[in-house]
């Protein structure tokens, strides 16, 4: 996802950019352990979801799943760094000769912002397996390191879960009886019955919220 260059307070941008960030825990291979991969996601969970922390659509199809920005967006031109020029109703960026159009709305700008990411695409490298109600997205990080997501759809509304809080890493540390140590990314081999125990324990408690507006074709 590329971001947008010509505004230096990038506080609202760098919560929208930063989509994918580095894993706290990767797995030795793809959980659930076991478990066949799904060849698709499935018709009930396909469809377009509002997310309640942003407003972004997540859309979902049979293999793919992409995250969409469509909004505008108000800077003040004192806001525009060294390496962008406001020209008439162009935002020039100096680096990359981009351009965008932006408006005058009293002392400020409004310049529009899309930008679709490609969070998960189904191929050799990004399985899906399904486990007591749950999808597993497992993505790989190295040749022997998977990331692995949670999904979870009731009555409307979708939860995108990861591994990340103090207390999921201390709980598969317990389960897998995996020594402690200061890693900043911590890398597990864990049974199927174990990653149940872990789900049970509330494992993967770091959660984002998306409501259905629309189903997929079916």
């Amino acid at each position: 996802m590329k971001p947008l260059k010509f505004i230096t307070p990038i506080i609202i941008l760098t919560s929208l950019l930063a989509c994918n960030p580095e894993p706290s825990v990767i797995f030795s291979e793809p959980q659930p352990t076991n478990t066949d991969n799904l060849s698709k996601f499935p018709n009930r969970l396909q469809g377009q979801y509002l997310s309640l922390a942003d407003s972004s659509v997540l859309e979902i199809s049979d293999k793919l799943i992409q995250r969409i920005y469509d909004f505008d967006l108000k800077i003040h031109p004192s806001q525009l760094d060294s390496n962008s020029r406001l020209s008439g109703d162009t935002l020039i960026n100096l680096t990359n000769h981009t351009r965008a159009f932006a408006k005058r709305d009293g002392d400020s700008l409004v310049t529009h912002f899309h930008s679709i990411d490609t969070l998960f695409l189904m191929n050799y490298d990004n399985v899906v397996r399904k486990f007591k109600g749950y999808y597993f997205l497992n993505k790989r990080y190295d040749k022997e390191s998977w990331e692995v997501k949670k999904i979870q759809l009731s009555k409307g509304q979708l939860v995108i879960s990861t591994i990340s809080t103090k207390q999921d890493i201390e709980n598969l540390m317990t389960i897998t009886e995996s020594p402690k140590d200061t890693a900043e990314l911590y890398k597990f081999a864990i049974t199927k019955k174990q990653f149940k125990e872990f789900l049970k324990n509330d494992g993967f408690s770091d959660s984002e919220k998306f409501v259905r507006q629309k189903k997929g074709n079916r």
